[in-house]
């Protein structure tokens, strides 16, 4: 579970770290640049790749009750992107993967201005985006029901219509979902 207190580091626009840390909730009041992880994980199906969501509890401070990449999370002070990836995954989803079953698709920037909970939330953070290809079972997932409040798996097809539609109920960047979807084609067996 996420606390206002975790410490990030204060990071540069271009994703470089700076002398400075500060607490999760002063970030996002602020808008200091910081890093997070998104892990998707995909599976080839007879009818096209399928994707596993989470969709995130009610009570999460940002993009509350909507549908998200497998796994996402800040990346702690000090910490890698990798060993962060890692530990999302299994704080999250249950997934214990090794660093040579994460492929790094792309870093992105992005620079968020929301309301949630009748709170501004600015977001301003370098994005690591990974793809899980370790072998998966269905029954080898478990999720934190304080961060998440189900997990699906969703086709790629039907997935992307609803992002192009701009459907309230995903939190999912298109441009971020086609570019994985692209990679994990490549990638897939």
């Amino acid at each position: 579970m996420y606390s206002d207190d975790e410490l990030f580091d204060v990071l540069t626009e271009s994703g470089e770290r700076t002398e400075k840390r500060k607490r999760r909730g002063d970030i996002h009041r602020d808008g200091d640049w910081h890093a997070s992880v998104h892990i998707w994980i995909a599976r080839r199906r007879i009818d096209g790749m399928e994707f596993l969501l989470q969709k995130r509890a009610e009570s999460k401070d940002s993009f509350p009750g909507c549908y998200d990449a497998a796994s996402t999370g800040h990346i702690d002070a000090g910490e890698d992107a990798i060993t962060a990836a890692i530990r999302e995954l299994r704080e999250e989803v249950g997934v214990r993967a090794r660093p040579s079953e994460l492929v790094l698709l792309f870093r992105k920037a992005v620079k968020e201005d929301n309301v949630f909970h009748e709170k501004r939330f600015l977001n301003n953070e370098v994005k690591w985006v990974f793809l899980y290809k370790g072998a998966l079972s269905d029954a080898n997932i478990s999720f934190e029901q304080e961060e998440i409040s189900e997990v699906c798996w969703q086709g790629a097809v039907e997935l992307k219509s609803a992002l192009e539609r701009k459907d309230p109920l995903y939190c999912i960047d298109v441009q971020e979902f086609r570019e994985v979807l692209r990679c994990a084609e490549d990638i897939l067996p």
